[in-house]
């Protein structure tokens, strides 16, 4: 018996007054996913702050805390030598009173904002900068430096023009300036000092990771566990009941993380429902087999920020479907702690 974790990023909410004061998960009947909170074992763990550091205990049983620019730089496979620094970067928009991370980005904005960012590279040259963009105006960047300066991490907004820049400042108001307050912030930044050296549980040694972030992709580099790149959810998926025949699978939905930072409420319930439609649909692939359900931490569609919480997960071997009398989500008593709920969900 093989077992399929699927992690729903940021599924977890706050009551939405447009779903009659429930949260998503609440609002609707799940058929597959509640079947597995009813038939299998359903409860709690402890949310993180952020994917990466949730992933880092949840595959090693260790509180690890390997900076994200760093993850980030393994999940897009980019050089990192001893002597570097890598940063992720968000875009921003500048405003007179702080800062506001930009989570709507058209293709034209990122586009214009590789340009800009491309053209101002001189004034970082002193550093031999290198640049990775993936989507969405986001990317990781890497500088000949042993210095980690800090920056405000997102999502939530920055009050004020406090905010050191350091020696990106230069660069950062420059691209601004050329985009109309249209800018990037690096943030999360670490060396291959910070790497961790942790091994993976014996249960995420056979497990493969199958993501389009970084962020997931990262953490099994960092590890050293098998990984495989998809375009988006559906291809995700295809290719974790495809594995699921051999390996133990971790699937990685990170659309739920993406439509609450938009806060879209609506928006969160349709993908959530397509998940699944697309798990009934594919049933008989997982019939005999453990799936399983874990949430990094919640996302406020309401506010748009990462919300610090207990998590729910579930998990149950996928049998004919029957009758359903829990709901999966944010209310449930039994606690599981995260460094030791891999184990228990893959039945070791």
């Amino acid at each position: 018996m093989n077992t399929l974790v699927i992690l729903l990023d940021g599924a977890a909410d706050d009551k939405i007054p447009e779903l009659g004061g429930l949260t998503p998960l609440e609002s609707f009947d799940k058929r597959f996913i509640d079947g597995i909170a009813t038939s299998g074992d359903f409860g709690c763990t402890d949310g993180k702050g952020y994917t990466h550091l949730f992933l880092l205990e949840f595959f090693s049983g260790k509180p690890l805390n390997v900076p994200r620019g760093l993850i980030e730089a393994v999940g897009l496979g980019v050089p990192v030598e001893p002597h570097q620094v890598a940063y992720r970067f968000s875009p921003i928009h500048m405003k007179g009173d702080g800062i506001e991370w930009a989570y709507r980005v058209s293709r034209e904005m990122h586009e214009s904002l590789q340009k800009a960012m491309i053209s101002n590279l001189d004034l970082l040259t002193d550093l031999n900068p290198r640049l990775y963009f993936y989507e969405d105006g986001r990317g990781v960047m890497t500088l000949d430096t042993d210095h980690v300066q800090a920056f405000p991490s997102p999502p939530a907004p920055v009050v004020g023009n406090g905010v050191k820049l350091g020696e990106f400042e230069a660069f950062i108001n420059r691209t601004a300036k050329d985009l109309d307050g249209l800018t990037v912030m690096p943030w999360g930044g670490g060396s291959m000092l910070d790497g961790g050296g942790s091994k993976p549980l014996p249960p995420a040694k056979d497990m493969v990771v199958v993501s389009q972030s970084p962020s997931a992709l990262g953490v099994a580099g960092v590890l050293n566990m098998r990984r495989r790149v998809v375009d988006n959810m559906w291809s995700g998926f295809q290719e974790s009941f495809r594995l699921l025949k051999t390996s133990n699978v971790f699937m990685h939905v990170e659309e739920t993380d993406d439509i609450s930072h938009r806060r879209a409420p609506d928006q969160k319930v349709s993908l959530l429902k397509e998940v699944d439609d697309i798990l009934l649909e594919n049933v008989e692939r997982m019939m005999g087999h453990r799936v399983a359900f874990v949430i990094d931490h919640g996302t406020s569609s309401v506010t748009g920020q990462h919300i610090l919480m207990k998590t729910p997960y579930a998990a149950g071997v996928v049998t004919v479907p029957d009758r359903r009398t829990v709901r999966f989500c944010e209310k449930t008593d039994k606690y599981q702690p995260l460094n030791r709920l891999l184990c228990s969900l893959v039945g070791k």
